[in-house]
């Protein structure tokens, strides 16, 4: 088993907590804002099929490259854990 599913949970719940302290120390990014709602989504790409996970790891790759520093370091983490998830998906088919 390459991810198990307490694993995914702790590596989100660490990602989606950092997402939140940058939240409120870049407050004034709306386009950062608008990730909450992928980040929250990525949540259930464990459980769905892996074309979900792909889908998310495609769009976190897109919005790194107009990112820096502490940001793109999250997106770098979150991009880590989607090729962990695609990797599970394959591995058990």
């Amino acid at each position: 088993m390459i991810l198990a599913p307490e694993r995914f949970r702790s590596l989100y719940i660490s990602i989606f907590e950092q997402y939140n302290a940058l939240s409120e120390k870049f407050p004034e990014d709306k386009q950062w804002k608008k990730m909450r709602r992928l980040f929250k989504l990525m949540k259930s790409s464990y459980g769905r099929d892996k074309v979900y996970a792909v889908k998310y790891l495609n769009t976190l790759q897109r919005i790194q490259v107009g990112l820096a520093e502490e940001r793109r370091a999250l997106i770098v983490k979150a991009i880590e854990l989607m090729q962990k998830v695609i990797l599970q998906k394959k591995t058990e088919v």
